[in-house]
């Protein structure tokens, strides 16, 4: 069975989106790991790191006690979800001291994660102000999910997938497929050019039958968007994805071009304010 870890940003602002990651996990038949994470500078001094960075005043004798009263608050967040949506897979509790991203890599490498979600944040663009979330998403070698401070857990039924439209994107939508089978959603395999010979060249390579055939799936769908206004890649998402109703966009981090477009661009923290739409970031299957 796969392992989700849901690594605890803000404690008191975490009990909804470990109830997101309680129901995600609920419906792909995984176990959960709540995560929480303690980073001090040094030791025997007056402070600390958390999980989201923020300093705290502690010395190490009273890291334990933190990671106790963490542990008491998190049990209640998740004896009310189990009661309250009929949970019954496994939910347990995880404290560590030392770096995050660090000690995830550890446990996804050791094959004891699989995929690791994450709160995002709305203040200003996420992948650029939390070294956290970057270093994780840019190291950890699985499936990252990025979900919006005050999302409400959904089914994924309709997702867009940016593309470049390269062979790596076959093994990414089978992957994504696989992922999110219990919800036979429709995939929107978007991509942004500024190209007016690609839409040719993906009709006559037949792109989309090679699609098709490789995944075995009938429920994606090409979409080639022109932009040669060169219009930010924020409006022109948003704009596909209030289009197509969708409750997710899915990443491929190796897709350079766009990946990199995204994470020097608002993109996310627009994304996250006017759609409250959950990302999720795959690495190339290696």
């Amino acid at each position: 069975m796969k392992t989700l870890a849901y690594l605890i940003d803000e404690i008191d602002k975490s009990k909804e989106l470990i109830r997101f990651a309680a129901l995600f996990a609920k419906d792909i038949k995984a176990n959960l790991h709540v995560l929480y994470v303690q980073y001090p500078h040094v030791y025997g001094t007056s402070s600390y790191m958390g999980a989201s960075g923020a300093s705290v005043a502690g010395y190490p004798s009273q890291l334990q006690n933190i990671a106790n009263e963490v542990k008491e608050k998190v049990a209640g967040f998740i004896k009310e979800i189990k009661t309250e949506h009929s949970v019954t897979s496994s939910i347990e509790f995880k404290s560590e001291i030392g770096a995050a991203p660090a000690i995830i890599k550890a446990k996804v490498e050791n094959n004891e994660y699989d995929m690791v979600m994450l709160q995002g944040q709305t203040e200003q663009s996420f992948w650029m102000q939390n070294s956290t979330i970057m270093d994780i998403v840019r190291n950890v070698p699985c499936p990252v999910w990025i979900i919006p401070p005050d999302a409400r857990y959904q089914p994924l039924k309709r997702i867009i997938y940016a593309t470049d439209y390269n062979e790596e994107d076959i093994s990414t939508l089978k992957s994504l497929i696989e992922l999110t089978k219990p919800f036979e959603p429709d995939i929107l395999a978007l991509h942004i050019s500024d190209d007016d010979k690609f839409e040719i060249k993906l009709k006559s390579e037949g792109f989309a039958e090679i699609l098709n055939k490789k995944t075995g799936s009938n429920n994606i769908s090409l979409k080639l968007i022109a932009d040669k206004e060169g219009t930010d890649a924020v409006e022109i998402l948003v704009r596909e994805a209030e289009k197509a109703k969708a409750n997710l966009l899915v990443v491929l981090k190796e897709n350079r071009n766009f990946f990199e477009r995204l994470f020097k661009s608002s993109f996310t923290a627009e994304l996250v304010k006017s759609s409250q739409l959950p990302v999720l970031v795959f690495h190339k299957a290696n």
